[in-house]
């Protein structure tokens, strides 16, 4: 994996692809060491921690049977067991509003309902890359080029719209297209579409939102 200012330097992958971590632990196995003996050159994954990929490096971190992932930051984080819709890839991840980064007890844990609820789908903490099992450990994206999942109706199917979460999504935590600011804040918006966006279909969406620097260095 690239490393840089934004990442740990060496972080410990727990499955064979970045789109397959589906940890039941923080971290995956936990693994402890004998009295003075000396710790692996690296250091455990644990909620917050952030990774910086280039786009080989994405590719070769990608199961391309899921998806290929792109250039971007990623971001380790929990799910929630209880909630009511299930982790998919190019579904949006959401804070739930008593565990903010910014918060007095952070915990790095989203959901897959929208927050603070359907008609205001605006805290936004990034993409999911794959179905992590609910209340399992997973990345999700947050910077860089991500394959969203559009609602199963749009605003609009212009080229280059605006990408926001869906008001009163059909199906859970999906994306809309071009929907007038007027409609929706800025608080709605995640990024900008790469072509022309099609319903219930995987798209690529630039991010613009800026949850680059949510997490643990």
């Amino acid at each position: 994996m690239a490393g840089g200012m934004l990442t740990k330097q060496a972080t410990l992958l727990t499955a064979a692809f970045l789109n397959t971590v589906n940890d039941s632990v923080s971290g995956g196995a936990i693994f402890s060491l004998p009295s003075g003996v000396q710790a692996p050159p690296y250091s455990q994954t644990i909620p917050g921690d952030k990774i910086v990929l280039d786009d080989a490096s994405a590719l070769a971190n990608s199961n391309t049977a899921i998806g290929t992932l792109y250039g971007g930051v990623y971001l380790y984080v929990g799910t929630r067991s209880t909630d009511t819709a299930s982790p998919a890839r190019g579904t949006l991840a959401f804070w739930p509003i008593a565990n903010l980064p910014a918060g007095a007890t952070p915990s790095y844990i989203c959901s897959s309902d929208a927050q603070p609820n359907t008609s205001l789908p605006a805290y936004i903490a990034g993409v999911f890359i794959n179905a992590v099992t609910k209340g399992n450990f997973g990345w999700i994206q947050v910077a860089g080029v991500a394959s969203c999942l559009p609602d199963s109706t749009l605003t609009s199917t212009a080229l280059a719209a605006t990408i926001s979460s869906k008001v009163l999504a059909t199906i859970a935590s999906t994306v809309d297209a071009g929907v007038a600011l007027t409609t929706v804040t800025l608080a709605n918006v995640l990024g900008v579409a790469i072509g022309t966006p099609v319903i219930s279909t995987i798209c690529s969406v630039i991010i613009t939102r800026g949850g680059t620097f949510c997490g643990r260095i």
